[in-house]
């Protein structure tokens, strides 16, 4: 992250607060990292290498009855809309700056895997095991917006999860970078907590993980 990408990030944020729509959002994905360190206020530094800024639309349908115009303000600072012509879903893009993706929650087996966001006009991507992520929010004042993360110890559990899931190998060590740079900050009683209640085929891929790379979650 230099410069310019950290400017750039809290004119977004900046720009989702005027609009309304910071409240609807979980800051998820590397950049959570960021924010991890107004949290844990000590030497903790987020391993941030990437341009990639996803939000989780935390409720599909919320509010029923508001349209924010995100995309407007989004292309007002900037921020190019590009849709995907197979999927339908939206990404913002700002050359030599930062990319922008929402998220949302797959609940039910049958339920499509990307759905369009009323409230923001767009289609976002449906990831699954975001869904962990949606359950433990974290709410913190920064800068005086008030953002909402993923508790750190659910974010790690998160990250050895979806490791197993890279295609390439530089994110994959990415992940698990990230997750050793954390351990030492977090409440791993509360972790465990959290663990205990995922899903069991969840629980083996993580502990799996934990072996094969000498995390030491526990």
């Amino acid at each position: 992250m230099d410069a310019n990408q950290e400017n750039e990030f809290w004119r977004i944020i900046d720009v989702f607060n005027n609009e309304g729509v910071l409240p609807y959002l979980m800051l998820i994905g590397s950049w959570a990292e960021y924010i991890f360190q107004y949290y844990i206020k000590s030497d903790y530094k987020a391993n941030l290498r990437t341009t990639d800024v996803d939000f989780l639309y935390k409720n599909l349908f919320s509010p029923a009855d508001k349209k924010f115009e995100v995309v407007k303000a989004l292309e007002d600072i900037g921020f190019i809309c590009k849709q995907n012509r197979n999927s339908g879903v939206v990404k913002f893009v700002k050359e030599d700056s930062l990319d922008i993706e929402f998220l949302i929650r797959v609940l039910g087996k049958g339920d499509p895997q990307h759905q369009k966001i009323p409230s923001l006009g767009i289609v976002g991507i449906g990831l699954r095991d975001v869904n962990m992520l949606e359950r433990y929010p974290l709410a913190i004042e920064v800068r005086g917006y008030t953002l909402v993360i993923p508790e750190p110890e659910i974010y790690v559990l998160h990250k050895t999860l979806i490791s197993t899931k890279r295609l390439k190998p530089d994110k994959k060590e990415k992940d698990l970078d990230s997750v050793r740079g954390l351990l030492p900050y977090i409440n791993k009683e509360r972790m465990r907590t959290m663990f205990d209640k995922l899903e069991k085929k969840q629980k083996i891929i993580i502990e799996e993980n934990d072996k094969q790379n000498f995390l030491r979650l526990w």
